[in-house]
């Protein structure tokens, strides 16, 4: 890891994020209380319109929880307040943040949410961390920085009218991480590729999705989701196969799975099952639909929806197979994560073999193409 004064200058020169936009992530929900510290601080109290400078260190707390007279009616939510340095960070808890942190109030002045706003490649540079490590190989954090930062862009381009912020640093959309957490290489991969974002065939912006492991063979949008995104292709992919998880296995009671079917009928089919007497057809990896009967009733359901309802404990990925034994349903996978576009450990391993970051998007991403969207 880089010495933390040249993390400072390369993060912090003064023309260093002249024409990169900024994103607003948020870093955590339903807080009671916020506590911040940092040097020079400078508070600004939006539903006040107050602003108030601090010289030297300074520790802040905001109570989120509201007195009797405080509830509001308000249907979305509020930006309370913000806090910068100019020193550039900022620290809630233990960690520190680059950028300004935002205090948003929910609709009902019950709790408080934070945001970090931060410069889009500073937040890529700490994101390669997180969404892969700081040590990979830099050609695969360049692939990672490119899929991030397009997902990112994508969502800065969209008008959100119910939420102050763009993202969440979670799951959900990408996990960032703090100051500390950028490295040498992930520095090296942001600034590598800095701007470069991913496009379709028809030059159209659309998200570009990653997951940690395929397990042989990458899944399109609407396959998982069900929505068409342009461009992209499954893809067969050996690559990933003998790193990370190892293929897993589980059993599901038959009455449980009858009541998982049932709730994806009800809420994807506008279906439901009449007959609590299952049958499974026979089932392939290959195939991404599971058949069975319920008594005499053929349905046919996405397995991605049987993941989301079941979540990634029960089925870790969406690549598996189902049979029944007995009064138990066994359960076959391969691949962690939803399959969708850029695979983690396959780009780790592609990158070992010598590929470089065009070469493994190009594989993944095969109908799309790198373009610079902003530069300095």
């Amino acid at each position: 890891m880089l010495r933390t004064g040249c993390l400072l200058f390369a993060l912090f020169s003064s023309s260093a994020f002249a024409a990169v936009p900024s994103v607003k992530v948020l870093i955590a929900k339903s807080l009671n209380n916020v506590v911040v510290e940092g040097m020079d601080l400078r508070k600004t109290i939006h539903t006040h319109r107050r602003s108030q400078q601090y010289n030297g260190r300074k520790t802040i707390s905001f109570n989120c929880r509201p007195g009797p007279r405080k509830l509001s009616m308000r249907q979305t939510p509020l930006l309370v307040a913000s806090l910068s340095s100019p020193t550039g960070l900022i620290s809630w808890g233990k960690k520190k943040y680059q950028g300004e942190l935002q205090l948003l109030s929910d609709s009902q002045s019950k709790s408080c949410d934070l945001v970090n706003s931060i410069p889009l490649e500073a937040y890529i540079t700490t994101l390669l961390a997180k969404e892969m490590h700081g040590s990979w190989p830099v050609e695969a954090l360049k692939a990672q920085a490119v899929a991030a930062r397009t997902y990112a862009f994508e969502r800065l381009r969209k008008p959100i009218s119910s939420r102050l912020y763009d993202l969440e640093s979670s799951e959900k959309d990408q996990v960032s991480g703090t100051f500390f957490d950028a490295t040498e290489n992930t520095l090296r991969a942001s600034k590598e590729t800095e701007g470069e974002i991913l496009v379709g065939p028809t030059g159209k912006i659309s998200p570009a999705f990653f997951h940690s492991k395929c397990g042989g063979k990458t899944l399109r949008p609407d396959q998982v989701w069900g929505g068409v995104e342009e461009g992209y292709r499954s893809v067969n992919c050996t690559f990933c196969q003998k790193t990370g998880m190892k293929d897993w296995n589980g059993k599901i009671r038959n009455t449980k799975l009858v009541g998982m079917i049932d709730r994806v009928l009800k809420k994807y089919y506008s279906d439901n099952i009449s007959d609590s007497n299952i049958k499974i057809m026979p089932d392939s990896m290959a195939n991404s639909e599971l058949r069975l009967y319920a008594g005499d009733r053929l349905h046919i359901v996405k397995k991605s929806y049987l993941r989301n309802l079941a979540g990634r404990e029960v089925l870790p990925s969406n690549n598996f197979i189902m049979s029944m034994k007995n009064d138990q349903v066994h359960v076959e996978g391969q691949g962690y994560g939803h399959g969708v576009g850029l695979c983690q450990l396959g780009a780790l391993e592609l990158a070992k073999r010598g590929y470089d970051y065009r070469q493994i998007l190009s594989f993944y991403f095969p109908r799309h193409k790198i373009k610079t969207a902003y530069h300095q």
